[in-house]
């Protein structure tokens, strides 16, 4: 689709000033779905004459302006339920947890600490437990099909993933060239933190079970904004 950047900056503040908007798929991708349709665009690839192609992405905002660039368990397969056995605790209720947000620079309260090795981010502990991810879980960040990407950040009510979501796109911009190196440092200097969330289920049938609620990397707004070269505000 070719447009120019006025007038994509004038669609966006209309969808903005809309507020909050039901989601227009009952998944992850209901964000962009929904984003692309109010923008009339069949992909997710723009051509703006002024600018060049630029692919278009939509993130949802958490409290505290985090955004969450990947959800995923450490491998190899089954490795949470291992740590949490190893590392669990009983919280207020009196119910076993694991509630453990990871750093790059210092150890948590469980010994945590996360280093790339290669193509992997491994998670060092004490108990030399193998834990790691594969560095192309970050694909959708890191991997876009043009250097220059046109990310929309929204915020959201309602059960996410659901019919139910609704989304307020309130912010927008024009990022030109990731840069691997300032994403390694994010890691190594905190700002990429990862929160590992296993617990119990509280109620139903598998009440007292092992419950992996996902593995979690966050990022604040802004830091997330620095990690390119460039980057310009269009709304």
């Amino acid at each position: 689709m070719t447009i120019t950047l006025r007038k994509l900056k004038d669609q966006l503040e209309k969808i903005k000033a809309m507020g909050f908007v039901k989601t227009h798929r009952a998944h992850d991708t209901g964000i962009g779905k929904t984003l692309e349709d109010f923008l009339d665009i069949k992909e997710n690839n723009l051509c703006l004459p002024d600018v060049g192609d630029v692919e278009l992405k939509a993130k949802r905002i958490d409290s505290g302006s985090m955004l969450t660039v990947a959800t995923k368990s450490p491998e190899p397969k089954g490795i949470n339920k291992v740590l949490f056995e190893k590392y669990k605790y009983l919280d207020k209720e009196g119910k076993y947890n694991l509630h453990s947000t990871v750093c790059g620079s210092r150890k948590n309260p469980q010994s945590f600490k996360v280093f790339f090795e290669k193509d992997r981010l491994v998670l060092k502990n004490k108990s030399n437990i193998l834990a790691y991810w594969p560095v192309s879980i970050f694909d959708d960040v890191l991997k876009a099909k043009s250097d220059k990407i046109l990310l929309a950040f929204a915020e959201t009510k309602g059960e996410r993933k659901t019919k139910n979501e609704k989304f307020h796109f309130t912010e927008a911009y024009l990022l030109l060239k990731l840069n691997i190196n300032k994403f390694k440092s994010a890691v190594e200097n905190d700002k990429l933190k990862i929160d590992i969330r296993i617990g119990v289920y509280r109620s139903g049938k598998n009440k007292g079970k092992y419950h992996d609620h996902g593995t979690g990397f966050r990022i604040n707004k802004r830091d997330f904004l620095h990690l390119f070269d460039n980057f310009t505000q269009i709304i």
